[in-house]
């Protein structure tokens, strides 16, 4: 059996049914006879064979056996043969009328079997189209389907009709019915390491380009657009190779994307940063002298190989982009070019680090050239529409000649023949100015075929050229398609095919296959020969190797996603098929999960949502999780309404409308996120979840994680950091008994971040940030919270010299991987270190940057908090706030002016802001000689916060407003209050001040 693009044919004799009813059955049958012999003469001399006879009716199939290059035309010219021989033959009826027939032709993929009983027999909808065709056509028409038209236009001229509605059909269908042959074609005519023709314009283009880059110093990018077979990379290696021969001499580096699997951006940034590393001895240096970066590198590496969901992340989306534009800016010493090809089948993920290196790299000359079908511009247009593109068309019919001509003197010993200037001539015209067309074309004519064998399209020529293989090598061939556009000899070994590597050589011989820089590495020359390989494999051996390869470990999720894709279209009744899905479902989950932690957020969102649609309907907890974790990866990416909906419609997935509880919870978190969720709701929600623990005899441990997350999130935006550390606690339990390493994960981090305002002792704090440092090593993005958290726990103890070694490393990071809020994270802790050293004008300076970044972003309460902040600070800058009576120009009237405008606007703050701002005026007014009444107010906010160093900070200024107001005694048990508050969690620097102070 064989899968394969066949042209399947059938006729009928016009008028056969009242022929038969009018005249004896002997003259009857020598009329079949004579019409069966015509027939059969006519489709075994154009190669085809006849599947059936069915009465009047003649069924031929042309490439059931051995594909040719031209099985279409070749079917259009046996039943215009057929049909006017018919036409010599008479009926044996009084009036002796000549015979006609009408014709149907369809090409299609079909499964084609042989057997010594039953001969060849072809199954798939094409049989049934073909004859649907046939039988509305008129006496002498042929009418095809817009396949064979494709195929076979350039020699037949057609006219389309009316789509037809034919019967088990859901939409009409379009057809063309044959006018005749067209004039000037008559047999077919159809290359590797051939000169480069035309193109000059182009190749002058890029040279330009590339001398602008050379003499001003900084990057540019050119987009290289064309279809398939066009000569788009040879092109770009030609200019290349224009440039090195000129002298110029820059570094080129290439990088090709893959059309097939879900680690192709992986693969051509390793492809690309190891070339560069290779080529540029900066590079290499920087690769040996820093180990983050080669870590980087080695992670692309592994990944590129597998995606499989390890407990631990591999570098973030950040940490990628910074690597690589560490390593580019080091090669870029003398001019770099940078080729980024088949972008067509990139990810979101590889495009939007390209136009980061486009507009985010210094000064340096760096040409990038990016490569692509015109797909790249999609529905939503291309990432570099505003950057030089370059549309490579088509070779007009004299270059397209040339280039023919020179191959075929290069198999002839570089003397052309006068027959090959026949061949020449016939190649440019069916070749349509692609360059591939005419290279494949010469290349089957090397190889002994004939001009008729010459096939229209490129599909049909790669389906020959695999016929015309060895058994063992069309299996090789097809057992590499299922790995992928690059595969190696190990993965071939995966599969349990014993390939020797003098095969593998063997077709690389035959310009199938190219050697890649990996150790027994292979990838195909061209995707068609991929594409067709593959397409030819029967899918029963499809689906055996894309498990085989899922069970070895090697890209589950995609070789099972598309092995439940296969056995359903086969067999959507297999008992097998729910099992299979709920395993493709899972990995792709894993592997989403994956992406979400290395906050690749386009990659997950695409892997969580193919797992969605085969995770099992109703109650099921992958189907739960994968809703949340896209629910998750929409929020990342802006998206909240669809987040939303994601959550609401994972809800309703349960029998009766009784919703998935953890998809119920994730839509109060994310109400919550929104302010709009009340202890009310929570309390319902906790009951609901009691509920279903006592009718499942157990705890859902993954509806629990999240609602103590709702809990934690709750308890944060009324101030109360120690319930919600109480309550990350609880949720991080939950994560660890189900093993669910991404909400660990980001729990951890919470946690991290809560405990710098909760009464937990700075001890405790500190060897969190430590576990948290050592865990996500690999992943500065992760580090910066922990590193920000250590800084101020350091600086609230006193020591001065660690909290600026961990501000430092946290600036670094922040600068290195282009963190705009993470920068805000730095100010914030910055401000404070400054502040407690006395610094106020640079914490000033901190807290101003910090409020201007979150305004940017649409964060206004916290923006509004860091404004307050900054107010505080200016007071006390020169000597203000210090609560000795004494009114300074300056500073203080300045902080003055600032916090009653600010005061104005304290509901819209957050709890903490809205505290400090009352507090500071209540101390404002005590300067003056007032007393003011919101001293109650910031005494009753006090009562709901549980953050010992607010409390000690505002308890500080109480008593310096009381010993401002001449209360002594006052001031005496406010002061001893902020003691108590600092003493409790261990800030030393800022109870030394207030004992001071005392």
């Amino acid at each position: 059996m064989s899968r394969r693009l066949v042209v399947v044919l059938f006729l009928d004799l016009v008028g056969w049914t009242r022929l038969a009813e009018r005249v004896d059955p002997e003259p009857l049958q020598q009329l079949l006879d004579q019409y069966y012999e015509v027939c059969s003469t006519a489709v075994e001399e154009h190669g085809g064979v006849v599947e059936k006879f069915i009465g009047d009716a003649v069924m031929a199939v042309f490439g059931a056996d051995t594909s040719q290059e031209d099985d279409a035309l070749r079917a259009l010219r046996a039943a215009t043969h057929i049909r006017a021989e018919v036409r010599d033959l008479r009926t044996p009826a009084a009036d002796a009328a000549p015979v006609e027939v009408h014709c149907g032709i369809a090409a299609g993929e079909a499964l084609v079997t042989r057997s010594a009983r039953a001969g060849i027999r072809v199954v798939g909808d094409v049989v049934n189209l073909a004859a649907r065709l046939q039988s509305v056509a008129v006496a002498g028409e042929i009418i095809v389907n817009e396949t064979v038209a494709h195929l076979a236009r350039p020699h037949f001229t057609m006219a389309p009709v009316l789509p037809v509605t034919l019967k088990g059909k859901a939409e009409p269908v379009p057809v063309l019915v044959v006018t005749g042959e067209a004039a000037g074609h008559g047999v077919d005519g159809g290359g590797d390491g051939s000169p480069m023709v035309d193109r000059r314009a182009e190749r002058h283009r890029l040279r330009q380009i590339y001398h602008r880059v050379a003499r001003d110093r900084r990057p540019e990018l050119v987009t290289v657009l064309g279809p398939p077979g066009i000569g788009k990379t040879r092109l770009v290696r030609e200019a290349v190779a224009d440039l090195v021969a000129a002298g110029a001499g820059p570094i080129a580096v290439f990088g090709s994307c893959a059309s097939y699997g879900t680690n192709g951006n992986h693969a051509v940034l390793v492809e690309v940063l190891d070339a560069l590393t290779r080529q540029s001895p900066a590079g290499a240096e920087l690769l040996r002298s820093d180990p983050r970066i080669a870590g980087v590198l080695g992670s692309l590496r592994d990944a590129s190989l597998s995606r499989l969901a390890e407990s631990v992340p591999g570098p973030g989306v950040e940490e990628v982009s910074w690597a690589t534009r560490e390593l580019l800016t080091a090669a870029a010493v003398g001019p770099l070019v940078v080729v980024w090809d088949n972008l067509a089948w990139a990810g979101q993920s590889l495009l939007r680090l390209i136009d980061e290196l486009k507009g985010g790299l210094p000064d340096i000359p760096l040409l990038m050239v990016c490569v692509s079908r015109p797909e790249l511009l999609g529905p939503d247009g291309s990432p570099f529409l505003d950057d030089d593109v370059i549309d490579v068309g088509a070779l007009v019919p004299i270059d397209s000649a040339r280039l023919a001509m020179s191959l075929a003197g290069r198999s002839s010993g570089d003397e052309v023949e006068l027959h090959d200037l026949d061949v020449v001539d016939r190649v440019a015209v069916y070749s349509a100015g692609n360059p591939l067309y005419i290279r494949l074309m010469m290349d089957w004519l090397r190889d002994g075929r004939t001009l008729d064998e010459v096939p229209p399209t490129i599909t049909a020529m790669v389906g020959a050229m695999i016929d015309r293989l060895p058994t063992p090598a069309r299996r090789l061939l097809g057992a590499a398609s299922v790995i992928g556009p690059a595969f190696t000899l190990e993965q071939l070994a995966l599969l349990g095919e014993e390939v020797p590597a003098a095969n593998v050589e063997a077709l690389a011989a035959r310009r199938l296959f190219q050697s890649t820089a990996e150790e027994g590495g292979y990838r195909f020359v061209q995707q068609p020969v991929h594409e067709v390989a593959y397409g030819r494999l029967e899918k029963e051996q499809r689906i055996t190797w894309h498990r085989r390869l899922a069970e070895r470990g090697f890209n589950p999720g995609f070789h099972l996603e598309a092995a439940t894709r296969l056995l359903g279209g086969i067999r959507p009744d297999d008992a097998e098929l729910p099992l299979l899905a709920r395993r493709a479902a899972e990995a792709l989950l894993a592997e989403g999960t994956v992406a979400l932690r290395q906050r690749d957020v386009p990659t997950a969102i695409g892997l969580l949502e193919r797992a969605l649609m085969l995770a099992p309907n109703g109650p099921d907890r992958c189907r739960s999780v994968a809703a949340i974790r896209l629910s998750d990866a929409l929020m990342l990416s802006g998206d909240t309404r669809e987040a939303l909906d994601v959550a609401a419609d994972g809800a309703r997935q349960g029998p009766d409308g009784e919703g998935q509880r953890p998809c119920q919870v994730q839509r109060y978190l994310l109400a919550a996120r929104l302010g709009k969720v009340t202890t009310a709701h929570v309390e319902k929600l906790r009951a609901e979840l009691d509920g279903d623990e006592r009718d499942a005899g157990g705890p859902d441990r993954f509806a629990w994680c999240r609602f103590e997350q709702l809990r934690m999130l709750l308890h944060l935006d009324r101030g109360r950091f120690g319930a919600a550390e109480e309550a990350a606690c609880a949720a991080l339990e939950h994560a660890r008994v189900i093993g669910d390493a991404y909400e660990e994960d980001r729990l951890l981090v919470a946690l991290c971040e809560i405990r710098q305002w909760s009464p937990t002792p700075m001890a405790e704090k500190l060897s969190g940030c430590a576990e948290l440092l050592e865990r996500f090593a690999a992943d500065r993005f992760l580090v910066l919270p922990a590193l920000a958290a250590r800084a101020r726990c350091l600086a609230l103890t006193g020591d001065r010299i660690g909290a600026r070694a961990a501000l430092a490393e946290a600036e670094s990071v922040v600068e290195q991987l282009r963190l705009t809020m993470g920068g805000v994270l730095v100010d914030q802790v910055a401000g404070l270190a400054a502040s407690l050293d006395g610094e106020h004008e640079e914490a000033e300076r901190r807290f101003h940057s910090a409020a201007d970044a979150l305004a940017q972003a649409g964060y206004i309460p916290v923006a509004l908090t860091m404004r307050v902040q900054a107010a505080r600070e200016c007071a006390l800058r020169d000597g203000a706030g210090g609560g000795t009576g004494r009114r300074e120009a300056g500073g203080a009237g300045d902080a003055a002016g600032r916090i009653a405008r600010l005061l104005v606007r304290r509901d819209e703050m957050d709890v903490r802001g809205r505290i400090l701002c009352v507090a500071a005026a209540v101390l404002i007014a005590a300067e003056e000689g007032r007393a003011d009444p919101m001293r109650a107010e910031v005494l009753a906010l006090l009562d709901d916060i549980d953050d010992p160093c607010l409390r000690g900070e505002v308890f500080f200024d109480l008593a310096r407003a009381d010993r401002c107001l001449g209360d002594p005694s006052g001031a005496r048990v406010m002061a001893g209050l902020a003691v108590a508050a600092y003493g409790a969690v261990g800030a030393t620097k800022p109870l030394e001040a207030v004992r001071e102070w005392m």
